[in-house]
């Protein structure tokens, strides 16, 4: 998934799930997990902090204050940002769903949400049957059936009603069903104003739905529990909107103001989904909402949490750089300071359709010249990044090494004149305007042109940002970006980033003999041999490829109020929302 900008993280699995601390006292509740994970503070060596506290039963109530710097490109749901898949996971229920707990395995386990049971696979494995609960309503008190199923994938896959980070079509998770490709194609040459519907989706009846792909997909199953899955009616129209047309969940946006604000109530029909067996535990969706505010600048948000008037900061925009390990060190904060691994990275995508960047010399030798130790310092030190340039993430590697390249300027020197391109090379860096991302564009524009480039940056907004990068006719060499698993499996870096034509496929890289290598891998079953030979395609491709340059593993930095209790960020939904609780009840 997206990252909002250069200091957003997604998050790796919290092995060791750590305590996050609640005023004087740190408390956990007995059915939602809590902590922030490996937890790093940088003066003690302090570097696995936690455990469980006592079980306690959390606070019911109270409205969890929150800030961002910039806003996301859209709240409708369809936003392929991972901190709008935070919210829509707390507010909103698909088909499928996972639990309230950084715990492996559990977190990665996938649950029925509006779904009987998982799925039941053909013996060709290529057909999905799902079956609903009896019982479901829409908020309107319409019952969910399975032609709302089908209607919500071809809405979500309507390429007319995209957010500017491309949303789901951009993923490539669904480009296996049978007539999705059809699909797209007569919705776009007729801007929707015609829809065939998709092929591979039938409701067979009032509760079954088959899903039939055109090959064997292993991770399918998890498409159909991303956070934009959830449930619409059939009758929704096929337009953007501002907000979500309506679902079944326990919250709902209740007020959004453009660039300022928004409001998250409790949804009161939610109760009657859950007695008709939606799961929902004991202690789980503890608040009555949520208050964000967006455009709140950094410093802002940064002196609002030190003096506990936000509960946290909902884009990682504070604290950010040198305020990290000051924060950390800091005796009146360590128990509000956490910094866990992540399942995700930065990286410098180069267009591989453009001259100079499709002479692979060239991709090799900027991976060569980048200081990644610098571009880390620059984002916090240790308690934000570690040097990496690996494709994967390390949660993915299988115990491949992480070290593809280390910086050699001689060496990046001589593949320049291995190229055959003559010098100064002139390119253009795009990235985001956003602190600390100037300070990184600096690093990289000197250390590329000590070795025969003439670099040019290119700064944009963090609402349109991905979308510049997404579109061909945009004039850019490399783009920062960065990314972090959709759930824990490789495909969800290879699937949407590098496989030939994808959405976020920013480079335009396409390498036939990586797609079919992709396709073999992604037919094995999970387990350690698909893990395996996707963490070896890792580091070749890294290497022999170099279709972009990874600069840093992440970090997931926090910094939380002292009444925010049972902080936790996980994998794919980020922040934990439904475990959360106010110790204040208000």
């Amino acid at each position: 998934m997206k990252l909002r900008q250069l200091m957003m993280t997604i998050a790796l699995v919290a092995v060791a799930a750590v305590v996050a601390a609640c005023g004087s006292s740190s408390s956990t509740s007995s059915t939602a997990a809590s902590g922030g994970g490996d937890t790093t503070a940088a003066a003690s060596g302090d570097f696995l902090k936690g455990g469980f506290a006592a079980a306690v039963t959390p606070t019911k109530g109270g409205t969890l204050k929150m800030a961002m710097n910039d806003n996301i490109d859209c709240w409708n749901g369809l936003s392929y940002y991972g901190i709008s898949w935070s919210v829509f996971y707390f507010m909103a229920r698909g088909l499928y769903g996972y639990p309230d707990t950084v715990v492996a395995p559990a977190t990665n386990q996938m649950q029925p949400d509006l779904a009987a049971d998982m799925p039941t696979v053909s013996a060709d494995g290529l057909t999905y049957t799902v079956k609903l609960r009896s019982g479901l309503t829409f908020p309107d008190g319409s019952p969910v059936t399975a032609k709302d199923v089908k209607a919500t994938y071809e809405y979500i896959l309507d390429p007319n009603i995209q957010c500017a980070t491309g949303g789901p079509p951009a993923s490539g998770y669904y480009s296996g069903i049978v007539g999705e490709s059809d699909y797209s194609d007569v919705m776009t040459s007729s801007k929707g104003k015609k829809n065939p519907g998709i092929s591979g989706i039938k409701a067979v009846d009032e509760l079954t739905t088959e899903f039939t792909l055109v090959k064997a997909d292993g991770s399918f199953p998890r498409a159909l529990a991303m956070a934009w899955g959830f449930i619409i009616p059939a009758s929704t129209p096929h337009k953007k909107t501002e907000t979500p047309p309506p679902y079944v969940g326990p919250y709902k946006i209740s007020d959004y103001q453009l660039d300022k604000s928004v409001t998250i109530v409790r949804e009161p029909t939610w109760a009657a989904n859950v007695a008709a067996g939606v799961p929902e535990l004991e202690n789980q969706n503890n608040i009555d909402g949520i208050e964000a505010g967006i455009g709140v600048p950094d410093e802002t948000q940064f002196a609002q949490l030190k003096n506990n008037e936000l509960d946290m900061t909902f884009d990682g925009s504070a604290p950010t750089g040198s305020e990290i390990p000051a924060t950390a060190n800091d005796p009146q904060y360590k128990d509000r300071f956490y910094s866990t691994p992540d399942a995700a990275v930065d990286y410098a995508v180069f267009r591989t359709d453009l001259a100079p960047f499709d002479n692979v010399k060239l991709r090799q030798a900027v991976n060569y010249a980048i200081d990644r130790e610098a571009i880390v310092k620059i984002l916090g030190g240790a308690l934000s990044r570690s040097p990496w340039s690996q494709i994967l993430s390390e949660n993915l590697l299988a115990g491949q090494s992480p070290d593809v390249y280390a910086m050699d300027v001689a060496k990046a020197t001589q593949l320049v004149k291995d190229s055959g391109v003559a010098t100064p090379i002139n390119i253009t860096v795009a990235n985001f305007a956003d602190n600390p991302a100037p300070q990184v564009s600096a690093s990289i524009k000197e250390t590329l042109e000590a070795i025969g480039f003439k670099v040019t940056v290119k700064a944009l907004s963090a609402d349109v940002y991905y979308g510049f990068l997404a579109d061909p006719e945009s004039e850019y060499n490399i783009g920062i970006a960065g990314w972090g698993q959709d759930y824990a499996d490789a495909i969800t870096f290879y699937g949407p980033l590098l496989l030939c034509g994808q959405g976020s496929n920013y480079g335009q890289f396409c390498d036939e003999g990586f797609d079919a290598k992709v396709a073999e891998i992604n037919a094995l079953p999970a387990g350690a041999d698909r893990d395996g030979q996707f963490a070896q395609l890792s580091t070749d491709t890294a290497a022999n490829l170099a279709p972009w340059a990874t600069l840093d593993l992440r970090r997931k930095v926090s910094f939380i109020s002292n009444r925010l209790g049972n902080y936790v960020w996980g994998p794919s939904k980020q922040y934990y929302f439904g475990s959360y609780f106010l110790t204040d009840g208000k």
